[in-house]
């Protein structure tokens, strides 16, 4: 049996025990905190002085504690007694008249025990004994001193009713009574017992944090013992430094406020409700206790460990508080908490949590406060539990009215987490709308989403029915034409009446949304927002991302605090950046990331968006398969007559000439153009669709047909737009002579150069390439293809490299490694290595940079060295810095 930090009490025992064996007996009183050890401390007590006494036990219980003698009748068992004489006892034990003749009954008997070895008396939980067996306790424990008898009695600390109260206050009055108190364990003391049962070297490195944990309650130390040897640390190599706090600890802390009775439990229970610390006056409003009691309470499970400045020591102890409880206990007095702390002025939070936890609300104040938390938690963050205060309070509401209100704000709240979610309320927004139960701010929700998942039938007649209604103030005025707006943007064939096209002639996404920023709102605070930054940044990418700068920190941090829709939306718009600066890796990734952040039927008719990225991206890094199994799942029925769509389809045509489908392929750009036709939207900002076709009818051999297309695309652009005049001439190099294809083509380098557009510019590389080994220019060819290859392992075109070099096992080899960077060059080191790495003659690039060929050479020996490389032809692209066009090209033009 294991003592710990109990040397003196058992020394104090020992002292009084060998004056008993002289023949002056006495009385102990070991008073403690349950579980510090009083019962083993008797035992072990007895242990020590076996061979010189004679030991009988008896032991308190709340079971026993109305039968009169309970406690005796044990001790009478442990003694020779004459069995007519016990039974005789036990009939008057009943008899209040007859308490003297029991009381010297008794003493009789244990005198007697005590004629030949002294005799060590030792009751547990005195505090608990009957009313009998208190009194002859006490008639003993005045008569012991001339006699070799010794009682030993274990008390608990702060227990026991008002007649053990006076039994013991009697029993201290006797001059041979010692009272010994068992404190909690030191730090020191707590490390010990852990040697006991575990490596010394993880008992101490555990040691300090155990003690705080347990307060040295021993029962509770000894618990995490028992599951840091059940837990993985155990068996794990190197000495672990941290606790395992599990079941056992858990168990021990529920069992502990058993064994302190009814009263400690109900206020632990009311304790482990609250999230915060209490008021002594709500937990006894809680445990149906006095105040005073409570406050008693709560010093003894400070002083034993399980609770800290009003709170419980560990999150687990709290949990195995609250999980012990039955589940209709729980809420009762999650309900019980809620309606203390209302009245008295606490905050609304705190209000809304324990309302959750009751799982229902009757008052009519609850709503109100369910509807105020679940504004603040999802400012601060908390979406979950914003969600379930709008849950509860629409479940709460009391008529048509409040019910169509409360359900369209936990509609657009579980919308901002999960569109897919909300779904389940359009239905019912919609008929409470119509008939007029729904009116004012809280319309422009639900007819937002019913846009954003393609129901357009429904919200255009929800929009003409409000058209010519008043509105109760002007950001529902102005909230309700934006929405409007959008109908007519993302949805062109319900265009009314003079309605602005998607085009830069008409730019009112940016309108919108600079509204948003100048007025200092975060994205996530107005309904329209997502739906703003969905249409301006994910319909046309490429006019985004010249005013993305201002806007974009704004929707990292609206994805920063959590929702489901602005994750996807950041992951969306930077998957489209990464796809035009040619990161194929990052566009495929990000697209990927936007689409698990919210499944295609969250995204609605916004999934054409990110499809698209992904589809283009997995395409031109030949991973044909991957991007196949896009175009499986179902799509909104709506998709196609949205602008979300038209991106769509031209990626979904992409793939199927990439996998070698062109009449697929061009079935879907021509699809693409008759739709841009019908919504009067053909222009030549547009989607390009006739460079698409005019592609696969080149692929199809149909070179006259690509050429009219071509021809008809350049002569409606504006050469400023570098990308798509750059794609242009690109194609109209295949339908041109071979003679005129090195000009065209080189037009199309520099006009992809300056726009930015690496995958592209490959492509024209190595069309240029091919041209000039055509025409029997093979250094010109052989410098170019190297520099398309550069480019297309940049971009990790794999098709593109491979075709380029088709003997090659390894392509990326074959380019040679791509060490280092522009970053340690000097700038004339850069300026010389820039021109060099388009293929520019040492002579021209002297001339162009007023050197001489001699300081060229020089500088690019040291640019060689730096970077790693051999020859010009090695050199990465990044330092092709300033736009090809005001250097000269690659035809020497």
């Amino acid at each position: 049996m294991v003592m710990i930090e109990r040397d003196v009490q058992m020394a104090e025992l020992s002292e009084q025990f060998d004056r008993c064996s002289q023949g002056t007996g006495g009385l102990a009183i070991i008073r403690g905190l349950a579980a510090t050890g009083k019962t083993a401390l008797l035992y072990a007590f007895a242990d020590r002085v076996g061979s010189r006494s004679r030991f009988v036990s008896a032991a308190g219980s709340p079971a026993e504690q109305h039968l009169p003698l309970g406690v005796v009748d044990q001790i009478l068992q442990g003694v020779d007694v004459d069995p007519q004489e016990r039974e005789r006892a036990r009939q008057l034990a009943s008899d209040p008249q007859a308490l003297p003749e029991i009381l010297t009954t008794v003493w009789r008997i244990v005198h007697t025990n005590a004629a030949s070895l002294p005799l060590l008396i030792g009751v547990d939980d005195v505090h608990l004994a009957d009313s009998v067996s208190l009194q002859c306790l006490l008639f003993i424990a005045r008569r012991v001193r001339n006699f070799p008898i010794m009682l030993v009695l274990n008390n608990r600390t702060r227990a026991g009713g008002h007649e053990y109260a006076q039994a013991r206050t009697e029993m201290l009055r006797q001059p041979d009574c010692r009272q010994l108190r068992l404190p909690m364990l030191s730090e020191e003391g707590v490390a010990a017992l852990l040697a006991h049962e575990l490596d010394p070297h993880v008992a101490h490195s555990i040691a300090a944090g155990a003690y705080a944990v347990t307060g040295g309650n021993p029962l509770l130390a000894q618990a995490l013992a028992e599951d840091w040897q059940a837990s993985d640390l155990a068996t794990a190599t190197g000495q672990p430094s941290r606790l395992a706090v599990g079941e056992t600890y858990a168990d021990a802390v529920v069992s502990y406020l058993y064994r302190c009775g009814e009263e400690v439990l109900a206020v632990a229970r009311a304790v482990a409700i609250m999230r915060e610390p209490a008021s002594v006056a709500v937990l006894a409003q809680l445990s149906d206790a006095r105040a005073g009691a409570v406050k008693t309470v709560l010093d003894l499970l400070e002083e034993a460990g399980i609770l800290l400045h009003g709170q419980c020591r560990h999150p687990i102890a709290r949990q195995a508080v609250l999980d012990d409880m039955p589940p209709e206990h729980l809420e009762h007095l999650h309900r019980r908490a809620a309606q203390a702390l209302h009245h008295q002025g606490g905050q609304p939070t705190a209000v809304a949590h324990h309302l959750v936890a009751a799982g229902d609300s009757k008052e009519p104040w609850e709503t109100a406060i369910l509807q105020e938390s679940a504004d603040s938690a999802r400012t601060s963050g908390q979406l979950g539990f914003a969600l379930d205060c709008l849950e509860l309070a629409h479940r709460a509401s009391v008529d048509d009215t409040q019910r169509a209100v409360t359900r369209s704000v936990l509609a657009q709240a579980e919308w901002r987490v999960d569109p897919a979610r909300a779904v389940r309320h359009l239905g019912h927004l919609t008929i409470a709308i119509t008939e007029g139960r729904l009116t004012g701010r809280h319309v422009v929700a639900p007819v937002q989403q019913l846009l954003w998942h393609g129901r357009v039938d429904e919200a255009a007649q929800i929009l003409d029915q409000l058209a010519g209604e008043p509105q109760p103030d002007a950001n529902t005025a102005a909230d309700l034409r934006t929405l409007r707006d959008y109908l007519e943007r993302c949805y062109p064939m319900l265009r009314h009446g003079d309605a602005a096209r998607p085009g830069p002639e008409a730019d009112q996404q940016t309108l919108i949304l600079g509204e948003h920023l100048r007025s200092g709102e975060q994205l996530d605070d107005s309904p329209l927002a997502p739906m703003t930054v969905a249409l301006w940044a994910l319909v046309d990418p490429e006019r985004a991302e010249a005013t993305s700068a201002s806007w974009m920190p704004m929707l990292a941090e609206a994805a920063g605090r959590g929702a489901g829709v602005w994750r996807g939306l950041h992951a969306a718009v930077r998957a489209d950046q990464a796809l035009l600066q040619g990161d194929l890796p990052a566009a495929a990734g990000l697209a990927a990331t936007a689409l698990t952040e919210l499944s295609p039927m969250s995204w609605g008719v916004v999934v054409g968006a990110p499809l698209a990225c992904l589809l283009t991206a997995s395409a031109e890094m030949g991973r044909f398969e991957e991007a196949a199994a896009h175009l499986s799942p179902p799509m909104p029925d709506a998709l196609l007559q949205t602008p979300f769509g038209l991106r769509y389809l031209r990626a979904r045509g992409h793939l199927q000439l990439a996998l070698s489908r062109p009449y697929a392929a061009l079935s879907d750009f021509q699809t693409l153009g008759e739709t841009l036709r019908l919504w009067d939207a053909d222009t030549p900002a547009a989607v390009p669709w006739r460079l698409d076709a005019a592609q696969t009818l080149l692929r199809l051999g149909r070179q006259g047909e690509a050429r009219e297309l071509l021809d008809q695309q350049v002569s409606r652009l504006d050469s400023h737009d570098g990308r798509v005049f750059g794609r242009a001439l690109r194609h109209l190099a295949a339908t041109a002579d071979v003679r005129e294809r090195p000009r065209l083509l080189a037009d199309a380098v520099r006009a992809l150069q300056t726009a930015g557009d690496r995958l592209e510019l490959a492509h024209a590389l190595a069309d240029l390439g091919s041209t000039y080994k055509s025409i029997g220019d093979s250094s010109r060819a052989r410098i170019t293809m190297r520099r398309a290859g550069r480019v297309a392992q940049e971009c990790q075109a794999s098709p593109l490299a491979q075709g380029l070099y088709p003997d090659a096992g390894n392509w990326s080899a074959a380019l040679g490694p791509d060490r280092g960077g522009p970053t340690a060059l000097s700038e004339a080191e850069r300026r010389v290595g820039e021109l060099a790495a388009q293929g520019l003659p040492n002579r021209q690039i002297a001339e162009m940079l007023h050197i001489t060929t001699s300081t060229v050479e020089q500088h690019l020996t040291r640019v060689y060295r730096k970077l790693g490389v051999k020859s010009r032809t090695d050199l990465p692209t990044s330092l092709q810095i300033g736009p090809l066009g005001e250097l000269a090209s690659a035809s020497g033009g």
